[in-house]
């Protein structure tokens, strides 16, 4: 389809050399598919206002461009090309050009123009709407002046800047300072730029709008109704479309691919069935287009784990107890930081020294409940500021990087650097990019390259602390620096976070675990050796961690870890297990439950499809034993031997194994909404 979108504008009467405009990640498919094209690549993703401001600077300020997405289908490419010219003079006066598609069918999916009905080549436009019900839909087709938004523009550059320097000046600012001499865009200041789409921005805004109607045969293959249509336009009378190994039995009107199990299909008809290695999605063909819903749920699948009142009740008790009294009480506003813990009445222990993690976690937390949906009178961005501010200031070390630990005031009482840390630190900032916040990918790039540099040991690889005690290698660093890995390249695509899985992954293979009995050790030398006359030490806990993180590995890399994941639950679920409950640590000790192994339990079983263990019992267990005692907003965090509360605490580093570990299953605060209402 690139390709083809290159081709529609080849004639060089008509187009200059083509500019296309993508991720830095897909230049070489860039560079093989459009070799004469003109590359303009982005660093990270910023959404089309961006990505048009940044078009619009490199071009001369007479110079037209015509700006279209590379994943269209056209099947009238005549129709298409005088639309082009019939739109020209409006674009050479000033005007920013839209190109409206004559609707065929009332559609959901799409957005619509509506313009006046004055003859001539273009129409001004009164408004842009969103994505109508289908009453809705059925009423703008009767109209007769309602278009789909193509998504297809036309326009001088210097009409494009004057639009951005009125309705989007941020955004017009970000880029031009982003963009160098030579045509290339800084990462860190590309990145500080806001992400929004150009409708939103520009278009709903400018009073010098108007659209070309054109009925060229369009498609923007947004769903598999559509991608149905243009792969059985001149197919059997069956209608069927298929790919992979697929069998159709008795049924008409299929589309069916897969890459990963053999699909076989009978008695059905108008349906899509689409198999990928670890996925499966079923869906009648006319309701395609709303499949997010289930898409979305098949990715937190866990959620089936509880019934229907406990993930209201477990909703209610993370969002209407522990977040709102969470972000009242731990902040600490004397020292500018956060406080260890509650105590289980619900006092703050405000004399307590606290950890360089307290921070960056309350960070996370309250980052992803913001992604989440939980920001009430911005109590979220509260947090977030005061955490933020904290990292920025008062929790830095002159010689670069964190502190480990800090005085009651928020004074830095140790300031040695730990992998540990700053792997929080890292994960904090990436889950704030994620919530779309600039400041966190500009604080990701800043940590990693500090624990790239400062802690890597390029000679017995890994990564150590610089200021060690005992000089020793560490499994669990490893892991929370791996996990905050997953998070940035997910976010940003960095090659650089890529590499650090792969050696992350390599080194527990090769080092961290243990073949004989199928877990991960914690402790090694600075060789990465076994340590002599210390007892080996096993955490189930992080076993299951590990095997959570390593699912995450083959999900977004592809890299094959099932088998080390089955292994490491294996062994835990053999070993780690006393009362129905984790243990801490396996050894000579004596026994004790912590919350947080119990989480990580659920959290990765949940995804196991495979699995025999009763999580809905699991979780009750949980519940009765740990949640909501003395105070509704508390928990207990650790039990003896014979299941009784020994925790003095709640600490306040348990929000991040509740927005990891539970969150999940809980109703959203949207859904809590829905339900009040």
């Amino acid at each position: 389809m690139l390709a083809q979108t290159a081709e529609r504008v080849s004639d060089p009467g008509l187009f200059s050399q083509p500019m296309a405009i993508g991720s830095a990640r897909h230049e070489a498919l860039l560079q093989n598919e459009l070799p004469g094209a003109d590359l303009l690549l982005e660093p990270v993703g910023r959404n089309s206002a961006p990505a048009i401001a940044a078009a619009a600077l490199r071009a001369d300020a007479d110079e037209l461009l015509l700006v279209l997405p590379a994943d269209h289908h056209i099947t009238d490419v005549q129709a298409f090309l005088e639309a082009v010219r019939a739109a020209r003079p409006a674009a050479e006066g000033g005007q920013i050009v839209t190109f409206g598609i004559e609707p065929d069918y009332p559609a959901t999916g799409y957005g619509y123009i509506e313009a006046d009905k004055a003859d001539g080549p273009v129409r001004r436009v009164l408004r842009f709407v969103e994505k109508p019900n289908l009453e809705t839909a059925e009423a703008y087709l009767k109209a007769g002046r309602f278009y789909w938004n193509a998504g297809i523009f036309f326009f001088r550059s210097e009409t494009m800047r004057a639009a951005l320097a009125d309705h989007a000046p941020d955004i017009l600012q970000a880029v031009e300072s982003a963009l160098s001499v030579d045509g290339m865009l800084d990462r860190a200041r590309f990145s500080s730029c806001r992400s929004d789409s150009i409708d939103y921005a520009v278009m709903e805004h400018s009073k010098n709008v108007v659209v070309r109607p054109v009925d060229m045969g369009w498609s923007d293959v947004g769903d598999y109704r559509s991608l149905h249509a243009l792969k059985t336009e001149a197919s059997l009378p069956d209608r069927n479309c298929t790919e992979g190994l697929v069998a159709l039995s008795q049924s008409q009107g299929i589309i069916a691919e897969t890459t990963g199990p053999r699909i076989a299909v009978h008695g059905m008809d108008n349906c899509v069935v689409v198999a990928t290695r670890d996925a499966v999605l079923v869906s009648a063909l006319d309701d395609a287009a709303n499949i997010k819903t289930a898409v979305d749920a098949a990715q937190m699948a866990w959620k089936s784990v509880l019934t229907e009142d406990q993930r209201q009740a477990l909703g209610r008790w993370l969002y209407d107890s522990v977040l709102p009294s969470w972000a009242d009480r731990a902040v600490d506003h004397s020292s500018g930081g956060f406080v260890e813990g509650l105590e289980l009445s619900g006092k703050p222990l405000t004399h307590h020294d606290r950890r360089a993690r307290i921070a960056p976690r309350q960070l996370f937390s309250f980052a992803r409940a913001k992604r989440f949906g939980w920001n009430p009178e911005g109590r979220s961005d509260q947090i977030i500021d005061i955490a933020f501010d904290f990292l920025m200031t008062k929790a830095r070390t002159p010689k670069g990087g964190w502190a480990h630990s800090f005085d009651p005031e928020g004074q830095i009482n140790d300031p040695r650097r730990d992998l540990y840390d700053h792997a929080f630190v890292a994960l904090a900032a990436t889950e704030l990019g994620a919530s779309g916040d600039a400041r966190g990918e500009r604080l990701a790039d800043e940590v990693f390259q500090t624990i790239d540099e400062v802690f890597l040991d390029s000679t017995h690889g890994g990564w150590a602390n610089p200021d060690p005690v005992h000089g020793r290698k560490l499994a669990n660093p490893h892991m929370h620096l791996l996990e905050a890995s997953l998070a940035h390249y997910e976010l940003t695509s960095s090659a650089r976070s890529l590499d650090r899985i792969a050696t992350i992954v390599a080194l527990f293979e090769g080092k961290m675990f243990d073949p004989a009995s199928s877990a991960v050790l914690e402790e090694f030398d600075a060789a990465w050796g076994r340590l002599s006359g210390v007892p080996v030490r096993i955490e189930p806990g992080h076993c299951y961690e590990w095997a959570f993180l390593l699912q995450e590995v083959e999900r977004v890399t592809g890299r094959d870890t099932a088998s080390w994941a089955r292994r490491l639950i294996g062994f835990a679920e053999a070993n780690g297990l006393q009362s129905g409950l984790v243990l801490d640590q396996l050894g000579d000790v004596t026994p004790t439950f912590r919350l947080w192994p119990q989480l990580e339990r659920l959290r990765v079983l949940s995804r196991m499809s495979d699995h025999r263990v009763d999580l809905t019992a699991f979780y009750e267990r949980i519940e009765a034993l740990y949640l909501g005692h003395l105070q509704a907003f508390t928990w207990v965090d650790k039990l003896s031997e014979d299941l009784q509360p020994i925790a003095r605490f709640a600490p306040a580093s348990m929000l991040y194994h509740f927005m990891t570990g539970i969150a999940p299953f809980a109703h959203s605060p949207s859904m809590l909404a829905r339900n009040k209402g």
